[in-house]
């Protein structure tokens, strides 16, 4: 496999994450909309295992000397998608 340049090890990245953030809203969606009390309790699930997850970063400094950074700065992504993602299952569930 050809090595990536550190340009598009960044697209890599990008990709993932937009990948991942648009299954996480229909995955909100399909849920809130077929069982609203599921989706509250496996949503809560995941984000509880992100705030596990960096919880851990920021205490062990598990990514070097910017890990509270780090830490804080995916937790706001993270946010930020989990609140777009329960806007929208919630406009479908009224739907």
């Amino acid at each position: 496999m050809k090595e990536l340049s550190l340009e598009d090890e960044r697209a890599v990245d990008r990709l993932t994450l937009q990948l991942l953030q648009d299954a996480y809203f229909d995955v909100a969606a399909v849920l809130s909309g077929a069982k609203p009390q599921a989706s509250t309790a496996i949503l809560a699930a995941i984000e509880q295992r992100f705030t596990d997850v960096l919880g851990r970063i920021y205490r062990d400094r598990s990514e070097g000397q910017a890990s509270h950074a780090i830490a804080i700065a995916v937790g706001e992504r993270l946010g930020e998608i989990m609140e777009q993602a329960h806007g929208r299952a919630a406009r479908a569930q009224v739907a």
